[in-house]
Order: C-alpha cells, then sequence, then structure tokens
C-alpha cells in the first residue's frame, strides 16, 4: 500500500470542488486531501473543509504553480502525490487508476490522458507547442502533455522547482525526465470542463501559453523555445488550424486511392491530386463532354438550309 497525499490547486470552484474532495477520500491510498484554495472570490474554502479536505489559503491569487508547491510543503513527506485540478468532481474517484503505476514502481510520473471534452474546447495551439517542447527535450510524444491529473513519486516531487502558474506541467514534465524519472501516460476518464472559445477562453488560454513559453523558456533557453514555437505554428498551419485528436479517423479507402492515384494528364508524373482537386477536374471534364455532346447532336438534327 502506498501512502499518498491528494493536492487540490483550486480558484473560484465553489461549485466542483466539493465533490472533488468527497470522490478523492473514497480512493484507498488516499490518506489526506489537501485543497490549496488560490485567492478565491467564492466559497471555495468553505466547501472544500465541509467535504472533509485540509485547506490551505492564499490571500491573493498565486497561481497554480504556487498553489501546489505550497501543498507540498504541507503535506510532510508521503510515498506519492496525485495533482488533482478541482474540476474534476465526482471522476476523482477514479484517482487510483493513475496513482497504480507509481504505487506498482512502474513509474516516477503517470500522466492521465482525460476523456474527451464535455464542451467546445480550444484551438490546439498551445497544446501543440507543449507537445512538441516535449517530445523535443525528452523523445516522449504525450497526448495531454498539459494535463493537470498527475501521480509524482514523493521524492521527484519535493526535488523539482515548480514553474510559475500553469507552466506548472509542462516544467514538472522537463525537470522529472531531465532527472531520469520514468514517465508515463495513461487514460483515465476524468471529467473536466475545457474553456470555450468565447473572449473570455480566449484570454484563458492566451495566459496559459503566457506561462507554458516562460517555464519552457527558463529550462531549455529562448532560442530552442522559440525554435520549438514556431515549428508548433507551422504543424498547426499544415492541419488548417483544427484541434488535433488523439485517434484521427481514418480516411475512406476511396479517399486514400484517390490521393494515391498518379493522375495521368498531369504533366509531371510525380505529381498528386487531392481528392477535391480531383473531383473538380472531373466535374469540368464531364461539363465539356455533355456540351460537347449536345452541339455535336444539334448540328446532326439542324434542318438543312435553302441554299444547300
Amino acid at each position: 500500500m502506498t501512502h499518498a497525499v491528494a493536492i487540490v490547486p483550486a480558484f473560484n470552484r465553489a461549485d466542483t470542488v466539493g465533490a472533488t474532495v468527497t470522490a478523492l477520500r473514497t480512493v484507498p491510498d488516499v490518506l489526506e486531501v489537501i485543497v490549496v484554495d488560490d485567492g478565491s472570490a467564492d466559497h471555495t474554502a468553505s466547501v472544500a473543509a465541509a467535504a472533509g479536505a485540509r485547506v490551505v489559503e492564499f490571500a491573493r491569487n498565486r497561481g497554480k504553480g504556487a498553489a501546489v508547491a505550497a501543498g507540498v510543503v504541507a503535506s510532510g513527506a508521503p510515498a506519492a502525490y496525485l495533482l488533482i485540478d478541482a474540476d474534476v468532481g465526482d471522476s476523482a474517484a477514479l484517482a487510483g487508476d493513475l496513482l497504480a503505476p507509481v504505487a506498482q514502481g512502474l513509474a516516477d510520473m503517470a500522466i492521465a490522458a482525460l476523456g474527451p471534452p464535455t464542451g467546445p474546447s480550444g484551438f490546439g495551439l498551445v497544446k501543440a507547442f507543449a507537445t512538441q517542447v516535449v517530445r523535443a527535450q525528452t523523445g516522449l510524444t504525450l497526448a495531454e502533455p498539459l494535463s493537470g491529473q498527475r501521480a509524482v513519486r514523493g521524492s521527484l516531487l519535493r526535488s523539482v522547482e515548480f514553474a510559475g502558474r500553469f507552466g506548472l506541467e509542462i516544467g514538472l514534465t522537463l525537470d522529472a525526465a531531465a532527472r531520469g524519472a520514468t514517465i508515463c501516460e495513461i487514460e483515465v476518464a476524468f471529467s473536466h470542463k475545457p474553456s470555450g472559445r468565447d473572449v473570455k477562453g480566449i484570454s484563458h488560454r492566451a495566459r496559459i501559453g503566457r506561462d507554458v513559453y516562460r517555464a519552457t523558456r527558463s529550462r531549455i533557453g529562448a532560442p530552442r523555445t522559440l525554435l520549438h514555437l514556431v515549428a508548433s505554428l507551422v504543424s498547426r498551419l499544415r492541419v488548417g488550424g483544427r484541434p488535433t485528436s488523439r485517434q484521427p479517423a481514418r480516411p475512406s479507402r476511396q479517399k486514400r486511392r484517390l490521393r494515391t492515384a498518379r493522375v495521368a494528364s498531369m504533366r509531371h508524373a510525380a505529381s498528386w491530386l487531392s481528392l477535391v482537386q480531383w473531383r473538380r477536374r472531373c466535374a469540368r471534364l464531364g461539363a465539356r463532354l455533355r456540351q460537347r455532346l449536345r452541339s455535336l447532336r444539334g448540328s446532326r438534327h439542324s434542318p438543312l438550309s435553302s441554299g444547300s
């Protein structure tokens, strides 16, 4: 049995923090739940305390990184930690699945790849940047590089320097990899509430992007950080700015065949036509053929002129 402490950073989450704490207290290896109220203006602290959590309160908002750091200081020295966002609610009961690889000694840090979002999500720019950085610096390709749901070996988490605010997760991943830690990612169907595409959601993601950039720059330097940023932007432009899914839909057999078929009428035999271009060309060719047939039929059935 691994003794674990769950740390829940919370900012204005009176609506969900109670259910999150209640669910975490049902996880067998969790000895204590610590909620760090990051300067909330609502009743987050009182709701968390009523649900059975030990609450650490900030007088003002200091960000997620500082909140987790305060939770670690208040926790003592458990064998493992669970880092859980305050908005996962009842699904926090699944945290035992996330803790298992660390408890069994299979990993030093386990990252949760979450279930599908419950609402409209963002454009994927920050996630693409984080994916590019983690892949280049650690060799890991993570589906959710910025996931806040993590299980971490206690001595590892206490040895790292926490990045500020929303840079926490990528900083933790880079620091753990630099220490030779074993990192794994597993699918756990935590529910979550992604920010939308309105002004508030875009502003929130801009702050996340700023913090992720700062955390990355402080660890690998500005030149490499800018290089990864450009590479991620280029990759997003290539897919038309559409968010990437973890399991992209497989194209149909007809679409794959048309994408890979050589078109003999093109000047260069090595050139390829996309499906849309192929359809447009066929439509134009068909229109010309129909027009030619109508003209031939018209000339065949037209009456002979009087001068013939």
